[in-house]
């Protein structure tokens, strides 16, 4: 059995486990729950269970002394969701939330669709009687476990805009709040709108992609002929905005339905069309459609917090995401969606040895001063947008504390992104003196780990962050204030397999803002991949400072190992950097003050550029490095690593590392010869990620055919 390591803890400081709920063993009442249970005949003893965890708590969390702990075992099997598990208002006892034996019981946001026909074309459909009697719309749909793909055109990847106009009629804060826009289209890519009648158009939808976010919208008006949409809403990003050469998918109408996993719902007659995949008996098939958006919605007061709520081995399932009227904005970090189970003004919960799976959005998100919880072995797989959001992604004028001691530890996070692909593993925004340790995050389309939520310096005139308007949209906000986005620890994570070419300027750890505390460290981190530039592993971008990067092992990311965009009193040392696809080290602004430390840190290169940017000009202390290149390339700025070291580094080394063998990812080493001339300390990097059980270190491992996949994209890519 692997057991969790300790050792390095104390190169940051501030490591405090959050206390266990107390008085969960001074008294008990047991509640029971079954997929047999009633709630209307039911008494919730074990002989008479309810069916759902709201009745089962019903008149029970305001009564009862606050040792008195209830229970509520609940029994394995499938439970169809109504409605959210919803608490309102603070408990007056402890409350514990637990699976009646060892397997999981599956608690269901979705409905099943059953009464599969054929109907040509290798098509299947089925009546789904919800949809004609309550309007229910559907926007996600799964066979047998796996998300099928609303039909899209075209089926992989994208086409790009010919060009576009805008014509903003309401002035914004730094994009119009009222705008409409045209949008052109080339003929050659519209094949399958042409013949189809203006009247199914309707539901059409465009995905637009920017450079670390998308834009999808209904248009207002399709002109078939010329290829031509107009949308309304919100103004065009400047610094995202929808240009020639953006890239686009059109989807959600039945003639893009042409290839098997697609499906399509028809909202008149109420059928949902779908294309079996190779195996699939849709006669035998288990169709989920999911229906609640929340799984889980616990909201405290202010200064009255719901405390001590444990969910224990339980596994929720299917969430949906819809998308809002007025389209989905550019978002980074799909910062302002929704999760699956929500929780705001909540201390001591713990998520322990749970599962999220298929969510429409987020999994989790520990919203407003939410304090002391913890998310602990849980099975995070297959997410809408990211796995778990701590704080909020906007700043209150009111100057209320912010969400601070949370602990997120090992956990798996996997498979992100597969409705909003800017969703993050983890992000930490508006929130302090969090530890993210020994989590293994793979298969996202985005950044791994991003904290703090300002782009500059405490107290600039130039400092933006966000804030809530009066319609309770997140909105540009610009004021002289300080980043809360402090001490978070960020620890033993195992981060790799990001990006899949899909969206830029991302980073496995990505950092904003003065995040004084903030240490990044012991984490290993490989095979990051963007779309265009900015696929980085460590990423200190928009005035990040007092943050450390240290005994980190970075390799395999395209734009390099570490970059720090604008930044200060940043320490980056004793890291191992290995190997990128166009350049290992990037530092792009030149400021007044010193940018960062770089000291201690082996970077191994084998035919890529080394430095980008303004390395050479800024203000860095850089100094007792080694640097090698497997192909025996030195090329610093021009000059070789003779000129470099008397000019830059004067105790820096050019020295093979003497590493067992990087090129199969073994970075141990040979010998310690080399790096003892610059001070390295090495590190033990196997303890990185999950621990415990074997069966749980095998989970979190990627599928060897999803790591062929990525292999097979990057080769594809890079031979362009």
């Amino acid at each position: 059995m692997r057991q969790i390591t300790l050792i390095g803890l104390a190169w940051c400081l501030g490591w405090i486990m959050p206390a266990p709920a107390q008085g969960l063993e001074k008294g008990r009442e047991t509640v029971y729950v079954s997929p047999q249970g009633n709630d209307k005949t039911g008494d919730g003893t074990e002989a008479s269970p309810f069916y759902s965890l709201n009745r089962a708590v019903e008149g029970r969390l305001s009564s009862g002394s606050s040792s008195d702990t209830l229970f509520l075992r609940v029994a394995s099997g499938a439970y169809y969701m109504q409605e959210p598990f919803i608490i309102r208002s603070p408990l007056a006892r402890p409350l514990v939330i637990q699976s009646q034996g060892e397997e999981k019981p599956r608690l269901l946001g979705g409905i099943r669709i059953d009464g599969w026909e054929a109907c040509g074309d290798g098509m299947y459909r089925a009546y789904v009687p919800e949809v004609a009697r309550y309007g229910l719309d559907i926007e996600q749909f799964y066979v047998n476990d796996r998300r099928a793909i609303l039909a899209r055109t075209p089926n992989a990847e994208w086409f790009f805009v010919k060009g576009t106009s805008e014509h903003p009629f309401v002035k914004g804060v730094r994009s119009a709040d009222y705008a409409v826009q045209q949008v052109d289209f080339h003929p050659a890519d519209w094949e399958t709108l042409l013949h189809v009648p203006s009247r199914e158009l309707k539901h059409l939808k465009f995905r637009f992609y920017h450079k670390w976010d998308i834009t999808t919208r209904s248009p207002r008006y399709v002109e078939k002929d010329s290829c031509r949409i107009y949308m309304e809403g919100q103004g065009m990003k400047p610094w995202n905005p929808i240009q020639q050469g953006s890239r686009y998918y059109m989807y959600d109408y039945k003639a893009a339905l042409d290839s098997p996993g697609e499906w399509f719902l028809d909202r008149e007659k109420a059928l949902i069309y779908y294309m079996p995949r190779e195996g699939e008996r849709m006669e035998e098939a288990v169709c989920i459609a999911p229906v609640l958006e929340h799984w889980v919605i616990v909201q405290g007061e202010e200064g009255k917090p719901v405390t001590d709520v444990t969910f224990e081995n339980l596994s929720f399932q299917y969430s949906a995401y819809h998308l809002p009227p007025e389209g989905e904005e550019p978002a980074q970090a799909s910062a302002n969606a929704k999760a699956s189970m929500q929780f705001d003004f909540a201390d001591r919960i713990r998520l322990e040895n749970c599962e999220m799976l298929h969510t429409g959005a987020y999994a989790v998100w520990f919203g407003q001063e939410c304090n002391d919880n913890r998310v602990s072995h849980c099975y995070l797989y297959d997410l809408g947008a990211g796995g778990i959001k701590v704080g909020e992604p906007y700043f209150r004028t009111s100057g209320s504390p912010v969400t601070r001691g949370n602990l997120i530890d090992n956990n798996i996070i996997t498979y992100t992104g597969r409705e909003l692909p800017c969703g993050v593993g983890i992000a930490l925004f508006h929130t302090a003196d969090n530890q993210v340790t020994h989590n293994e995050i793979s298969d996202l389309l985005y950044s791994g780990i991003s904290i703090g939520w300002v782009w500059g310096y405490n107290q600039s005139e130039t400092l933006w962050t966000n804030a809530m308007d009066d319609k309770g949209e997140m909105i540009p906000f610009q004021k002289k204030l300080e980043s809360p986005a402090v001490g978070n620890k960020v620890m033993y994570n195992h981060i790799h397999h990001i990006g899949w070419g899909e969206l830029s300027d991302m980073g496995a750890v990505y950092t904003l803002g003065e995040s004084p505390g903030t240490c990044v460290s012991h984490n290993v981190i490989h095979d990051v991949y963007s779309y265009d530039y900015g696929g980085w592993g460590l990423y200190t971008d928009e005035g990040s400072t007092g943050v450390e990067m240290s005994y980190n092992l970075v390799y395999r990311c395209k734009s390099g190992g570490f970059h720090q965009h604008y930044g200060k009193e940043n320490r980056i040392f004793n890291n191992i950097l290995a190997f990128a696809y166009t350049n290992q080290l990037q530092c792009t602004r030149k400021e007044e003050h010193q940018s960062f430390v770089f000291r201690h840190n082996i970077v191994l290169i084998e035919d890529e550029v080394l430095f980008r940017g303004q390395w050479e000009n800024a203000d860095i202390d850089a100094d007792r490095n080694l640097y090698w290149s497997l192909s025996g390339k030195q090329d610093f700025f021009g000059k070789d690593f003779k000129a470099w070291k008397k000019a830059k580094e004067p105790h820096s080394v050019w020295a093979d590392p003497l590493f067992k063998d990087p090129k199969r990812d073994d970075f141990t080493f040979q010998s310690h010869a080399g790096i003892r001339k610059i001070g390295f300390k090495p590190f033990d990097y196997s303890h990185v990620g999950v621990y415990g059980e074997e069966e749980w270190i095998r989970k979190a491992r990627l599928p060897q055919e999803r790591e062929d996949e990525f292999t097979r994209l990057i080769n594809r890519l890079t031979a362009k």
